[in-house]
């Protein structure tokens, strides 16, 4: 798509720069205004790709003569004020997207020079961690670290990170008599815990409804359906408030029977502050996904589920992904609720927010807390700018490893180093400190590959 504007079907105003920059002004703030106000804002974001693309140096009156008269439909004596409101919107949106821009410096200026390891040069460093945890799994003690300071590397600060929350479901032991017990239980000991501002189980995505917070009180049980119930968080960052809280949110479930199972599902969310209207933020995240997307359902899976196996997608089904990226934001929230990642929520707000539905329910601290360094992993990568050209090989889908490997603890050192390669570059590519790569390392070592479920899970 060249230098230009348009207004798409869901009346979300587009322009795209020379230099390929997509932004939008959302809907909201226009769809109120007549149809001729929309058109003279849709020639406004074409005046804002003419002007960056002569370095700022075009002036609004040489860039409405450059792209022709007005094509709006009001009568004439309104062009004037239907001007000023285009302009409002437009400097609105560049604000915006300035501000957007210098966060994305910022997360490219944070990325070391030089990394503290890397898997895919150092597959020994790998290697060692591996077998440590598999060998703490054979012995029963916990596999992955956990981690109660700086467990993000930054990626979750509250100065400089982005924000992130977490939906916990679980299933309880007994009868619909045992299961009632078990949730008024759990109940109770959020709130006594100071989690929870009640101990009642609310309905499903009350939590969203009343609107979200980072008041380290504002955990919620809520309905779910499919299980017993889920727990959500508030607004979390990386402190240690957060990480003592989680632990005694999963040890509450588990003193009372809760656990999860093979259905349970374990939902991240990650702040998009700052993709902003840019497309190209967006289409590097999801490329990165389709690139990664076995890695990823291996490392989602639920190892203490049987056979090891996934849920299933029915709540989670695989993204699809254009080869060439998106056009506009409104093709990105096609990735809606019930597949792999949620992003029917990017809007180009401050307050957009990405949902990772692919993960495995758990009730362990140490595998939320894995779950959300790689979700934030992603996210960071793809709005400093991590492109394609650092992954080698070619994509994998769900089920590619599973067609011609065996458990990595059946695998010779060269066989663990050539099936493994795919996970190491996805770690290289996200993280840059030992202790989130040796966390995801860890994890990877007690999971194993999935299979699409057309072969059946």
């Amino acid at each position: 798509m060249g230098s230009g504007s348009r207004i798409d079907h869901q009346h979300h105003l587009v322009a795209t720069t020379a230099a390929g920059l997509t932004i939008e002004a959302p809907a909201e703030r226009i769809d109120l205004m007549p149809e001729g106000q929309r058109e003279l804002i849709d020639q406004a974001l074409a005046i804002q790709a003419r002007w960056e693309a002569n370095n700022g140096r075009a002036t609004l009156e040489e860039a409405v003569e450059y792209w022709g008269p007005p094509r709006a439909t009001e009568p004439p004596t309104d062009i004037p004020v239907q001007r000023v409101a285009a302009q409002l919107v437009l400097d609105e949106v560049a604000a915006e997207h300035s501000a957007a821009a210098a966060l994305q410096v910022q997360a490219r200026d944070r990325w070391p020079d030089e990394r503290e390891v890397s898997f895919v040069e150092d597959f020994d460093a790998f290697r060692q961690i591996h077998g440590a945890a598999w060998d703490r799994e054979i012995r029963g003690e916990e596999a992955v670290p956990y981690l109660l300071e700086d467990a993000t590397g930054g990626l979750g600060a509250r100065e400089g990170g982005r924000g992130f929350g977490v939906e916990i479901e679980f299933v309880t032991d007994g009868d619909y008599d045992d299961q009632e017990e078990a949730l008024r239980a759990i109940g109770r000991d959020l709130h006594e815990a100071g989690l929870a501002r009640d101990s009642r189980q609310h309905g499903y995505h009350s939590q969203a409804a009343a609107g979200y917070t980072d008041a380290p009180n504002a955990w919620r049980l809520e309905d779910d359906c499919t299980v017993a119930g889920e727990i959500v968080s508030p607004i979390l960052y990386d402190e240690p408030q957060t990480w003592q809280n989680l632990a005694t949110v999963c040890e509450i479930v588990r003193r009372h029977g809760g656990g999860a199972s093979e259905r349970t599902g374990g939902h991240v969310h990650v702040g998009l502050h700052d993709y902003d209207h840019d497309v190209a933020n967006h289409t590097r995240l999801m490329q990165m996904y389709d690139h990664y997307e076995d890695v990823l359902f291996r490392l989602a899976a639920n190892r203490i589920a049987p056979d090891s196996a996934h849920r299933g997608t029915e709540w989670c089904e695989p993204n699809f992904v254009p080869t060439g990226g998106y056009r506009s934001l409104s093709e990105v929230q096609r990735n809606g609720h019930g597949l792999a990642v949620n992003l029917s929520a990017a809007h180009g707000r401050r307050s957009d927010h990405g949902e990772f539905r692919l993960w495995d329910g758990s009730v362990d601290p140490a595998v939320i807390q894995t779950q959300i360094n790689l979700s934030l992993g992603m996210v960071n990568a793809a709005v400093r700018g991590s492109a394609s050209h650092t992954r080698r090989g070619e994509r994998m889908p769900l089920g590619r490893h599973r067609q011609d490997w065996g458990p990595d603890h059946r695998l010779s050192v060269g066989g663990l180093e050539t099936n493994s390669l795919h996970f190491r570059q996805f770690a290289d590519e996200i993280f840059h400190r030992r202790a989130q790569m040796r966390q995801a390392a860890s994890l990877y070592a007690v999971t194993r590959w999935q299979q699409p479920e057309s072969q059946g899970w």
